[in-house]
């Protein structure tokens, strides 16, 4: 009884293992469906990160930028000094490089640009753990914030149109920026609207240090229409004293002209196939003359007689094809390439016996 109950307990394990096999099975077949797009996602991160990375002669420029930025600071020519440290930043990007950027743009009287940068700057430092930028960079936005300058652009609703577009300083400003006072560097500012069908509309701003300027964009009108084009003026000729003779009409084309060039085409073709055939059965001669050569040696057989004959006879028709074939090719070239002197004319003439056929080249001048 209690063998019996051993091998119940163990068929019900063995049951219980084999329906759960399907299920296992199918978790492992779908956990790679979730673990590719992961791994394909790492390795396109790796790759762009490898590819941004900048060279070593990127690296180069950018430090002896970075110095040479660093000795204008020191000399106070600021915009020069930005210009050098702007130039380093986008070669070789480092949050020291970015913090002395802001500072030059800070002296430079840039405000929002600095305060952009040294917001950026606060940003890396405490990403690198780097405690002391952190502190210098929030001491800067904090003064940099009580000297900022906005500019705030407004679109009423009776300004609406179709497709409005508004620019500042030749830069978009989106629907969700209308409104709010956005940082600006002191100075001069253009801000400007337009929409098709619509005359554009545009506008200088003056923005000083701790200024909030509002600009409320108007309606904009219809656009002109371009003026008519002008009617199109025929021409008019130039009126003179007597009336001058027709152009004489060009001479009539002499018929004989194409009758000629038609006659040398023939004959040109004529004379290629003749040559054809004369090739032809200047190789018949030539086997029939192997095949006699190897069947007299030592004395002819009947057949070789028959062989030598064919062969003579093929040399002769070939040597005829081949005169015909140059004296109808020399003739019909020259009748194309030459104009009619007097009436001519050209044939072939065949001609048949019992011994055999002949072509004849008739021609007259």
């Amino acid at each position: 009884a209690a063998t019996r109950a051993a091998q119940a307990r163990g068929a019900t394990r063995a049951a219980r293992a084999q329906a759960a096999t399907p299920a296992r099975e199918a978790a492992y077949v779908r956990r790679p469906s979730l673990l590719w797009p992961r791994a394909s996602l790492a390795a396109l991160l790796l790759a762009g990160a490898a590819l941004a990375q900048p060279s070593e002669a990127d690296k180069v420029t950018a430090t002896a930028l970075f110095k040479e930025g660093r000795a204008l600071m020191e000399a106070r020519r600021f915009p020069e000094a930005c210009a050098k440290l702007e130039e380093s930043q986008r070669l070789d990007p480092g949050g020291g490089t970015l913090l002395n950027l802001a500072i030059c743009h800070e002296q430079e009287g840039k405000t929002a640009t600095a305060w952009s940068e040294m917001t950026e700057a606060l940003g890396v430092a405490r990403r690198d753990g780097r405690a002391e930028r952190v502190k210098l960079a929030e001491e800067h936005i904090a003064a940099l914030e009580a000297r900022l300058s906005r500019l705030r652009i407004v679109v009423p609703p009776a300004s609406l149109v179709a497709e409005l577009e508004v620019k500042r300083d030749g830069v978009v400003v989106r629907r969700g920026a209308w409104g709010t006072g956005i940082p600006v560097d002191p100075g001069e500012h253009v801000v400007t609207a337009s929409a098709p069908g619509h005359a554009p509309w545009s506008s200088r701003v003056p923005v000083t240090e701790k200024d909030t300027v509002t600009v409320e964009v108007p309606r904009l009108g219809a656009s002109a229409a371009p003026p008519p084009l002008p009617p199109p003026v025929a021409p008019v000729a130039p009126a003179s004293a007597s009336t001058s003779a027709p152009a004489p009409a060009p001479p009539p084309e002499d018929p004989r002209a194409e009758t000629r060039s038609r006659t040398g085409y023939v004959m040109v073709i004529t004379g290629a196939a003749a040559l054809a055939l004369g090739t032809g059965y200047a190789l018949t001669a030539m086997s029939r003359r192997d095949e006699s050569d190897r069947l007299c040696v030592g004395g002819c057989t009947p057949d070789g007689v028959t062989a030598n004959d064919s062969a003579k006879k093929a040399a002769d028709t070939a040597t005829a094809f081949f005169a015909l074939g140059l004296v109808a090719a020399g003739l019909g070239t020259y009748l194309v390439l030459t104009p009619p002197a007097a009436p001519q004319t050209a044939r072939l003439v065949p001609s048949a016996s019992p011994k055999g056929g002949s072509l004849a080249l008739d021609v007259r001048f």
